[in-house]
């Protein structure tokens, strides 16, 4: 095989965690902005998205300082219902839609959203076109210059051909701290890996929709790390939609990729290891350690040279995880 090298990260540039899902009394959530920025600021948080339901807010300048900012956004929603009679949700679409570059905010089909503009939930009874739909929304996110991402699809009961070929998306949402802690349903690693054994191109990102009613948990326990070279919505945004970040629920990644056609990783110290790899079967490998006593902080895959995607995740011997987003080798 062709001994290739590819880099997980720039090589310059800081580390900046942030949240993309959060909700507060403007929506569903039980804290007020002031709250909820003061929250996530105290345990190290650089960047936060308020995603409310169906309401655009843009609290850049209430909150915007040297050390944190905040990218204005929604959680944009389509819903199907049982019946008009029963009010019973039996699947939804729930895209964020974060804004965008100054390149898509010029570029943008629609009018860029205002400060409390509400979107407009789409509804259906008995029976509906999922793919269509979530095209539909994807498409109005992109429209306004917003960055669209696909949000919990456990949680959201659909299945993968209603959501796994939607274009526009720049990300899957692959752990959810709320619903892994309300329901168990907000682990999604196996759809991205479906989507990328199809060949699409898809980041992931872990968040926490925190509503912090106080039932269980729901707050800062998914974030993104990003590396950029400011702390700036331009290079926030930009470095997100290169990929050039981490998710995670605890451990840290510093570096990984690719050197001489052999895959490794360098993160905080964990109990196991995963490069995970398509679309052979047996592709990828596991290391683990030998006792939860102890801990590696690297490991390296040789690549077989059929693979057609690469992505790695580090595992503590809490559950606690991170993942990088893929390196595509096809």
């Amino acid at each position: 095989m062709t001994k290739i090298t590819m880099h997980g990260f720039t090589e310059k540039g800081n580390w900046y965690k942030g949240n993309l899902h959060s909700h507060t009394v403007n929506s569903d959530g039980i804290l007020t902005p002031e709250e909820s920025v003061k929250l996530f600021k105290e345990h190290g948080y650089h960047f936060l998205c308020f995603s409310e339901h169906d309401k655009y807010t843009d609290y850049r300048e209430t909150f915007n300082c040297e050390d944190f900012i905040i990218l204005p956004g929604l959680e944009a929603s389509a819903n199907l219902y049982d019946s008009e009679e029963s009010g019973l949700r039996m699947k939804v679409h729930h895209i964020h839609g974060i804004l965008g570059t100054e390149e898509m905010q010029k570029n943008a089909e629609l009018p860029l959203y205002q400060n409390n503009d509400i979107h407009t939930v789409p509804k259906y009874y008995g029976d509906w076109d999922g793919a269509k739909v979530a095209q539909e929304l994807a498409d109005e996110m992109a429209a306004h210059g917003l960055i669209a991402t696909y949000n919990h699809p456990i949680w959201s009961r659909v299945r993968e051909e209603e959501f796994i070929h939607t274009e526009n998306i720049w990300a899957l949402e692959i752990f959810n701290y709320n619903t892994v802690n309300e329901s168990n349903t907000g682990y999604d690693e196996t759809y991205w890996d479906i989507m990328l054994r199809e060949g699409i191109c898809m980041n992931a990102f872990a968040s926490d929709d925190n509503h912090n009613e106080g039932l269980f948990d729901d707050a800062c326990g998914g974030y993104i790390v990003v590396k950029a070279e400011n702390l700036t919505h331009e290079d926030i945004v930009t470095n997100m939609l290169t990929g050039n970040y981490y998710s995670s629920s605890g451990p840290e990644i510093y570096d990984w990729g690719i050197r001489n056609g052999v895959a490794y990783v360098e993160c905080s110290p964990v109990y196991r290891i995963d490069f995970i790899a398509g679309n052979v079967v047996n592709d990828g490998i596991t290391k683990m350690c030998g006792s939860y006593e102890e801990t590696m902080s690297d490991a390296e895959f040789e690549l077989k040279g059929h693979e057609s995607y690469v992505r790695v995740k580090c595992t503590d011997k809490y559950g606690k995880t991170a993942w990088s987003n893929p390196l595509y080798l096809k």
